[in-house]
């Protein structure tokens, strides 16, 4: 199932009612991690998942309520953080966190541009959110179109959301210097880090301890069992 059904019946496009389904779906999984004792969610709108597909006009080709205009394509994702809202009131927790991670921009004729994705950090900054965090391959490239192309998507964003949410951000950020580069440009208030912790399961201690130069940009074929963990670190 997803947003739009394929043309070769690989898989079919959700009814109404199985898209509200699925926006309950994501309530209860931000419920267990709530029970289970976790601090918060980031709910996943980016890197082409389905929230993104819902968003954006080249995967979303739907003529109801979840699809059509923009802002009938915005209303899948702010439907989840207003379900996981309403949980997080239900339990009574206002201290869980709800961050919300997305794309900026997608290619092709038909992809999400900087101002669709503008608009949808507008409407976030209504929703009851903690954070809002943006996915980059590249912490410092420009905009593609729907802005300033001269600007890079990191500043666009930042300055749209202008104070009113933390902001992190990522793209390739290896070494403790390319993230305290990266958040000295006041982008961000804070730089979130993938790729470069898969690599080394130990870059905190790297870190602190003052061994950055043992610090692995490359994946090391021959040392396979050494890359045992998956996680994301938030410098700040």
């Amino acid at each position: 199932m997803a947003a739009t059904g394929d043309y070769y019946g690989n898989f079919r496009t959700m009814t109404e009612q199985e898209v509200w389904d699925m926006v309950q779906s994501y309530a209860y999984a931000a419920e267990l991690v709530l029970r289970a004792g976790f601090d918060g969610v980031e709910i996943h709108g980016a890197n082409g998942w389905q929230i993104q597909q819902f968003f954006s006009a080249a995967t979303n080709l739907r003529h109801d309520y979840w699809g059509g205009s923009l802002e009938k394509r915005m209303r899948f994702p702010l439907a989840i953080v207003d379900a996981i809202d309403e949980m997080r009131r239900k339990h009574h927790r206002p201290d869980f966190i709800i961050g919300y991670r997305f794309s900026p921009e997608e290619p092709g004729e038909q992809g999400i541009t900087m101002k669709e994705m503008l608009a949808l950090v507008d409407a976030l900054l209504e929703k009851p959110l903690q954070y809002l965090h943006i996915s980059l391959w590249d912490f410092y490239k420009k905009v593609r179109r729907g802005a300033d192309t001269n600007l890079t998507r990191m500043q666009v964003v930042h300055d749209r959301i202008n104070g009113r949410l933390p902001f992190f951000g990522s793209g390739n950020l290896y070494t403790a210097d390319d993230m305290l580069k990266a958040y000295q440009t006041g982008w961000v208030e804070s730089v979130s880090i993938g790729k470069s912790i898969m690599l080394n399961p130990n870059l905190v201690d790297l870190i602190e301890n003052g061994r950055e130069a043992e610090i692995q940009t490359t994946f090391d074929w021959d040392n396979a069992d050494f890359y045992h963990t998956n996680s994301v670190l938030f410098w700040s």
